[in-house]
């Protein structure tokens, strides 16, 4: 009988070697194509992998709103959001202040109002709209009609309906679903009218994390792991961690 428990628990050993011991760590995150896609690929992703390997750690990704992946760590309820800007939060503890890379986001609209764009100051008295969370309105000097939505695809086709005038958001997100969108050559996409960096945050319960995350992240942008990780998404080596 006690040989048989022996094997018993020889063959568990075998089967879930990892699992047994790794720690669940919740990841929630907004969906960005090349950063964080739904198949487990993508940038931020990667970088996390590499900082918390699967021998060790259960890496347990939830998509969601941006704002909601903010407020999840700031309550506790999860241990990491991922792109985070200095100022998005309530307060820039939760941030690991060693940037992750360069964020560049982009200008959606008409050909005919791209024609005369500068800056986003070119955008006065305009209707802008961003996603739910990003208060992009606070890069804009002078008065516009700013709000936001909760879908990338909704604001497009606010767009194409003339209800707005330009959509602040991501390059290949907007052309994931410019068909969906029904756009068309009419409309075009300024890119990096806002250039920040992006860091990953932190709860407060999750200090171990953050410290772990502190002491590897250095050695993974020194031995080049971050610029190969970034060139496998397309991501330029200027916009990396150096």
């Amino acid at each position: 009988m006690h040989y048989l428990r022996f094997v018993f628990m020889l063959f568990a050993l075998i089967l879930f070697p990892i699992k047994s011991f790794a720690v669940d760590v919740m990841v929630t995150t907004d969906y960005w194509e090349n950063y964080t896609n739904k198949d487990g690929t993508g940038f931020y992703l990667d970088v996390l992998k590499e900082a918390f390997p699967s021998s060790q750690y259960n890496l347990i990704i939830k998509h969601m709103p941006y704002k909601r992946t903010l407020d999840m760590v700031e309550k506790g309820k999860s241990d990491i959001a991922l792109g985070v800007y200095s100022g998005d939060m309530s307060d820039d503890k939760y941030l690991a202040m060693k940037y992750i890379e360069i964020d560049e986001v982009d200008l959606l609209l008409k050909k005919d109002l791209a024609k005369g764009f500068k800056d986003l100051n070119s955008l006065k008295g305009k209707n802008v709209v961003a996603k739910i969370g990003y208060a992009f309105d606070g890069y804009f000097d002078v008065p516009v009609n700013y709000k936001e939505k909760p879908q990338l695809l909704g604001m497009m086709k606010m767009l194409k309906a003339g209800r707005v005038d330009a959509v602040l958001d991501y390059y290949d997100d907007m052309k994931n679903n410019w068909d969906k969108a029904g756009l068309d050559d009419s409309y075009t996409i300024v890119r990096a009218v806002i250039i920040n960096k992006a860091y990953f945050a932190f709860a407060d319960k999750s200090k171990g994390l953050k410290d772990h995350f502190l002491k590897v992240y250095p050695g993974l942008v020194k031995s080049g792991k971050i610029i190969e990780l970034g060139k496998k998404y397309g991501i330029p080596e200027s916009r990396l961690a150096k």
